[in-house]
């Protein structure tokens, strides 16, 4: 399993987030965790953390005060019909990937949107590249999301666990017009993009992004790592400056 690579000079600072995370942990979750609950995947130790958050209707395990006050990005992540895990930016790369864990270390690992990295989950996705094709900003990240509608574009993956190496995934996008959301309790006027993703060998599957009406920031998403997968859910609960 291959784990993001770690800038040497931001040890500290990783640490003190996982810090900041357990004591924040300590006082917003109960403690004891479910052992042997079946969500979706039991084998994966990301479901401790997730096991974690007690309750039929999947409560946030933060409240909007605790993100805004902790002094680092984060975001909430969950499957369909399973609680939800807070987890916390621990560092970006140069490339502009963000690199989020949650309290048991698992990782998810964005750039712009999109999630192009994973550890700790059932099917982990261990690489993503995008075409040359594809329209970035300046910092590294996809561009503006919305200006994707119409275009079909292919990035390519990598899943070490089932041996697949630079796997084409085929995207086509749709704006499927005005959402308003809701993160912890805070309204957003979103506009939806679907993308329509072929893997070959594979049944197509759809993901979705909420985008920000005026800047185009995604501030929520419903994406599969791969066709193998169940889709993830994430909402930003505080953007990373």
């Amino acid at each position: 399993m291959i784990h993001p690579k770690r800038d040497p000079n931001a040890t500290t600072v990783i640490l003190s987030r996982r810090r900041c995370l357990g004591l924040l942990a300590a006082s917003a979750l109960p403690a004891t965790i479910l052992p042997g609950c079946a969500l979706v995947s039991t084998e994966s130790p990301y479901w401790a953390t997730v096991a974690a958050v007690a309750g039929v209707t999947h409560p946030a395990p933060v409240t909007r005060q605790q993100a805004d006050d902790l002094p680092y990005a984060s975001i909430l992540a969950w499957y369909d019909d399973a609680s939800v895990a807070f987890m916390v930016l621990g560092e970006i790369s140069p490339q502009r990937e963000l690199v989020y864990y949650s309290q048991s270390r698992q990782v998810l690992v964005t750039r712009g949107a999109f999630i192009v990295r994973s550890v700790g989950m059932a099917g982990d996705l261990t690489r993503t590249v995008f075409s040359p094709e594809w329209p970035m900003a300046e910092n590294g990240e996809p561009a503006d999301l919305r200006g994707l509608s119409g275009r079909t574009l292919v990035r390519r993956i990598d899943i070490q666990s089932a041996a697949l190496f630079d796997i084409p995934l085929r995207s086509s996008f749709v704006l499927e017009g005005a959402a308003r959301i809701e993160i912890l309790g805070r309204p957003l006027e979103t506009v939806l993009l679907r993308e329509d993703v072929r893997m070959p060998g594979e049944k197509p599957y759809s993901n979705r992004y909420w985008l920000d009406a005026k800047t185009g920031f995604c501030w929520k998403s419903s994406q599969h790592i791969h066709a193998r997968s169940e889709a993830i859910n994430i909402e930003i609960t505080k953007p990373a400056g």
